[in-house]
């Protein structure tokens, strides 16, 4: 389904065209992109994305080789084993329970590890006889290699507290990190939204883009990846340069995913998202028919629900849409959140007409519209957009009259050059100079979306304020 011009609010062209050239500061002339058509095994055009690619080339074809042999032999590239060894590493927090008092600490380890134990006390450093808890462990085997895989859930936390903690063996150990739990009485939240950060080993423009949106936000209380976070989900070498390029701040604060197409990649073609099932822990009040894929939360005044949109990539594995469609209406229907929050990959509206998924619209919008949905987060297009109110395929004026759709941009290396404002499109900006991020920051009835650039430049800014019922990028 395509919008009319005439279904968007009077005057909502002319009023983003002002506001874009407000918004979007002057570009650098872009760095040169190039072409690649990528083959795993599917055809072109197909739900995988493959076919035609524009890439982010910063300086020679020796970029663009890497990538291609990425696809096509995933092992070509950092294959030295598995990267397991007995000390711990690929530490990442998460929530599976209540936030202001548990935590859950998930890591890796080679075979050779048979147990894990977290240590863990209030504060900054671990002095004295600290607490411990006991992790369990899975076998996990890899392109590379076998792997232990292992996590545990740390409970009976105070609210709003600094917590020091390593995880190991007992004679291997992670070094010290430190997470503070949620504070169960205020109306704030901040958080920060990374849109596709699949690269080349060794990920180095994601691993600056998160370290920067750290470092410039250090009061985040969790970050979010709105899938394809690797590259190629199925290829240990990927995974391993992701982890490593956001160690420093996914073990600072919990890391809550989405899966996205490229999660499900490699060189047996389409699979389950195994790698990122394996790896991340994730709530387990999804639907059971797809455990982990889906999953909901609440921190302070926000609701959020967490969707897979792959149902092309996984349709082998049977219908993920109908169970998400039941658990959604369900999950959305007993909030009584103050802000309803929805995460998932694929755009229901894209940025490019070979991007549509017209099978993600038709399962999930109805159900967010019909829910009064504040916000919806999704990648997958690589470029920055925020899409009037909408209900029922419809550009409204006033936020409690619809839905807005926000596209995160990119954080990795891959860019699209193609991509063009569409009518339902607010907010609209393709800055190929360099990955972004959002920051989300939630006070009582406000919530404000800042887009900054990798190097700290605003794109823009959009607030909306349910006791006005406004919404910056649609004034009144």
């Amino acid at each position: 389904m395509s919008f009319p011009s005439a279904s968007c609010p009077p005057g909502a062209a002319q009023a983003h065209v002002t506001r874009q050239s407000c918004l979007c500061p002057p570009q650098p002339k872009p760095l040169r992109c190039a072409r690649v058509v990528i083959d795993n095994g599917n055809k072109p055009g197909g739900p995988g994305e493959l076919g035609e690619k524009t890439i982010l080339k910063r300086t020679t074809a020796l970029i663009t080789l890497l990538f291609a042999l990425a696809f096509i032999c995933p092992s070509a590239t950092l294959a030295d084993g598995a990267g397991a060894t007995t000390t711990p590493d690929h530490v990442v927090l998460s929530w599976t329970g209540n936030p202001a008092t548990t935590m859950t600490i998930t890591w890796r380890t080679d075979p050779s590890v048979a147990a894990g134990v977290v240590e863990y006390a209030k504060g900054a450093k671990l002095a004295g006889s600290p607490k411990t808890a006991n992790a369990t462990v899975s076998d996990f085997s890899t392109d590379l290699g076998d792997t232990h895989i292992f996590r545990a859930t740390l409970t009976g936390l105070g609210p709003n507290t600094r917590y020091s903690y390593r995880v190991g063996d007992g004679r291997h150990w992670s070094p010290t990190h430190t997470f503070t739990t949620a504070n169960p009485g205020s109306d704030t939240a901040k958080f920060i939204v990374f849109g596709d950060s699949q690269s080349v080993p060794p990920y180095s423009t994601w691993q600056k883009t998160i370290h920067s949106a750290y470092k410039a936000n250090p009061d985040a209380k969790f970050v979010v990846n709105v899938g394809d976070l690797s590259d190629v989900g199925q290829s240990a070498a990927h995974w391993n340069a992701w982890f490593d390029a956001a160690a420093g701040v996914i073990d600072a604060v919990p890391e809550m995913p989405v899966i996205g197409n490229h999660e499900t990649t490699g060189r047996k073609g389409e699979r389950k998202p195994e790698y990122w099932l394996a790896q991340f822990s994730v709530p387990a009040n999804g639907p059971s028919a797809i455990k982990g894929q889906a999953y909901s939360y609440d921190y302070g005044p926000v609701h959020v629900a967490v969707l897979d949109s792959q149902g092309s990539e996984e349709k082998q594995y049977g219908d993920i849409f109908g169970p998400q469609k039941r658990w959604l209406d369900a999950d959305l229907k007993a909030s009584k959140a103050t802000w309803k929050i929805v995460f998932f990959h694929k755009a229901p509206y894209e940025l490019h007409t070979t991007r549509k998924s017209p099978d993600v619209k038709s399962a999930f919008c109805p159900i967010l519209e019909s829910n009064h949905v504040d916000l919806v987060f999704n990648g997958h297009d690589h470029g920055i957009a925020r899409t009037y109110p909408i209900k029922n395929g419809e550009c409204k004026r006033k936020p409690s009259e619809g839905t807005i759709y926000c596209i995160a941009g990119r954080s990795g290396t891959k860019c699209y050059t193609d991509l063009e404002k569409k009518p339902w499109d607010a907010f609209f900006c393709n800055p190929t100079d360099q990955p972004n991020y959002l920051v989300v920051d939630v006070v009582g009835k406000k919530l404000t979306i800042r887009t900054v650039k990798q190097d700290g430049t605003l794109v823009s800014t959009c607030t909306i304020d349910k006791a006005k019922d406004t919404d910056s990028d649609c004034p009144q």
